[in-house]
């Protein structure tokens, strides 16, 4: 017979999904305890209940006279602006370390993009945080440079750091993609999380300033202590130049944009006027 699940466990499980779904995020206030009482109907005894075992859990803390809030945790952020796995990290004191966990010359499968059907060098790496692994790399390279990155070189180290150091070749930039999967058992085990487990899958291939191709990779991440940071810089609305001249306006910024939109709609109008014209006088001419 399935164990029913106690009230204040519901609750608390309840809250934990939008925690960690991010509806409720860091310094939001949680629902009131009396809020609690009325949305489940419970005692207010079992609503402290569940606030206990999050804040137990460390997803939740007291403010002195405010209630439960939502406690900040420590997130490593990755900028996808930048090559290899450039993280800022969110506390001073965290300590990040590589692992190779393989390191061979293999046959790539037709999947692996430059080097399907063809003998690569296969790496498998594991990046943790304060001994708590965050991402799993698994990245296929030309067989020859099997020859001068060493197994030993990657521990602890950036492999776009020996591309440049050792041979000479910085990364100049590649494709990227992100897609949201969810880990198999293996990558479970790995990451030391449940199968099934959402992870962000960052993958591409990389190349130098010949155009010359560095890699093919695969990075999961999870998603629980890695967030992937894009820069979007602010910009000047697209001028049209010949909407511009016909309106008798040089488009400068926002205001600019709006002068040459408004002239771009009293260009299109005058046009169609003329178009009426010519029908009305097609008409009277048949």
């Amino acid at each position: 017979m399935a164990r029913r699940m106690p009230l204040h466990e519901k609750i608390a499980g309840d809250l934990r999904h939008r925690i960690e779904g991010r509806e409720l995020q860091a310094g939001d206030l949680l629902p009131s305890e009396a809020d609690l009482c009325t949305e489940y109907s419970v005692s207010r005894s079992t609503v402290r209940q569940a606030l206990a075992a999050l804040e137990a859990s460390g997803l939740v803390r007291k403010a002195q006279g405010r209630g439960s809030v939502v406690a900040s945790h420590p997130e490593l952020h990755r900028d996808l602006a930048r090559t290899g796995l450039s993280l800022h990290l969110g506390e001073e004191n965290t300590q990040v370390s590589t692992e190779v966990l393989e390191y061979d010359l293999a046959m790539a499968p037709d999947s692996v993009p430059f080097f399907g059907g063809t003998e690569a060098l296969r790496l498998v790496r594991r990046r943790s945080s304060n001994g708590e692994p965050f991402a799993v790399i698994r990245t296929w390279l030309p067989r020859d440079f099997a020859k001068l990155i060493t197994r030993d070189s990657l521990v602890d180290a950036s492999l776009h750091e020996r591309f440049a150091s050792i041979l000479g070749r910085a990364v100049a930039g590649g494709r990227r993609q992100v897609r949201a999967v969810g880990a198999t058992a293996q990558l479970g085990a790995l990451l030391e999380t449940q199968e099934g487990t959402p992870l962000l899958l960052l993958e591409g291939e990389s190349v130098d300033r010949e155009g010359s191709i560095l890699e093919s990779f695969q990075t999961w991440h999870r998603g629980d202590l890695v967030a992937f940071d894009v820069d979007n810089p602010p910009s000047a609305l697209p001028t049209v130049p010949w909407l511009g001249e016909r309106a008798g306006v040089r488009p400068d910024g926002v205001m600019g944009g709006i002068d040459a939109l408004e002239g771009a709609v009293s260009s299109i109008e005058t046009g169609l006027a003329a178009v009426q014209d010519a029908l009305q006088a097609l008409r009277r001419n048949v």
